[in-house]
């Protein structure tokens, strides 16, 4: 069975697009999913094929339940539960907007890798790259990596803004209070060993290590039998069931098919001119000339109505690039 578009780009698509904002800097961009579905997920269905629904049931009252009867409930610490309504939850959800809003630059080595949740690759978006190009250069030579928030189908997320090899990825972050302490899962205290033990311990890791790792090398044993039993089956004409292919779930779309994405990316990139170090400086001093201007109508319209700015339907392009400045 080989895997989903190997080695082509034709159903790659973004499935967020907004702008990286620090200061007055605008810089339009595409997300992209970095990973791809584990190739062992499976649905649940009947002896048909068919794949099944899930149904709520309330075993107190022996019955099941609709749509209309399900609330949303918060369990305290102290064993209580919360009923919280749909109006309540949308009144506490994050603002909406298409902004991934900068706050800090770090260094790399002061994120905990505990801390990485999810890759993606951020790809310049607009008729430029030219902004794309200066953050990504500046904050390679600066060494430092963009710490902020964005909001993605209701919910805020914590993200960190990378840059390697001139293209920028971003990755989601955990928030603090969800990793755990070793205090927390019980792990007992470091003791001192045996010096023998210590000498047997370093000669079986010498006998492992190497000067780097090649991911080819580390399989996926479960896929493989997996994959080897599906096969068989199919081979054999046994358990296959003809039916007709069902719609995913926009995100696990994008990352059931994210080929080479690097290679897309620069692709988009190939044809814009090599920033000149002034240029990249310029970013780094907090400039945005051009910036805005570089946005559709559209993106405009978008950021003048989170920025509240009246008269905006009115407004023409350069009018808006004015007004959102000011806003600023």
């Amino acid at each position: 069975m080989p895997e989903k578009n190997r080695g082509g780009d034709a159903r790659v698509r973004s499935f967020w697009s907004g702008t990286i904002t620090f200061g007055l800097v605008t810089i339009p961009v595409d997300l992209f999913a970095a990973v791809r579905a584990r190739r062992t997920a499976m649905k649940m269905v009947d002896a048909k094929g068919k794949p099944l629904g899930r149904q709520y049931y309330c075993p107190k009252h022996d019955k099941k339940l609709s749509a209309d009867e399900i609330v949303r409930g918060y369990e305290t610490d102290k064993g209580k539960m919360i009923v919280i309504s749909d109006e309540e939850l949308e009144a506490a959800a994050p603002e909406m907007s298409r902004d991934i809003e900068l706050q800090r630059f770090v260094p790399l080595e002061q994120i905990p890798p505990t801390y990485y949740q999810r890759p993606y690759f951020l790809a310049p978006s607009g008729r430029s790259t030219k902004a794309y190009h200066l953050l990504a250069q500046t904050m390679e030579r600066a060494k430092r990596v963009g710490i902020g928030t964005f909001v993605m189908r209701g919910h805020e997320y914590l993200v960190a803004i990378l840059s390697e090899g001139g293209l920028l990825r971003a990755e989601t972050l955990r928030f603090a209070d969800e990793l755990r302490t070793p205090k927390d899962v019980g792990l007992p205290k470091a003791q001192k060993a045996a010096a023998g033990k210590v000498t047997a311990y370093a000669k079986a890791i010498a006998a492992l290590t190497r000067d780097a790792l090649d991911m080819d090398e580390v399989s996926d044993r479960y896929y493989e039998a997996i994959h080897a039993l599906v096969e068989k089956k199919e081979q054999k004409r046994e358990d296959v069931i003809d039916i007709s292919a069902k719609a995913e779930d926009e995100e696990q779309e994008a990352g059931d098919n994210v080929v080479d994405l690097v290679q897309l990316l620069r692709k988009r990139m190939a044809a814009k001119a090599t920033v000149t170090t002034a240029d990249a400086a310029s970013v780094a001093s907090g400039s945005s000339e051009g910036s805005l201007g570089e946005l559709s109508k559209t993106d405009l319209y978008e950021r003048a109505q989170a920025l509240d700015i009246p008269g905006r339907s009115k407004m023409g392009k350069k009018a808006l690039v004015t007004a959102i400045r000011k806003a600023g």
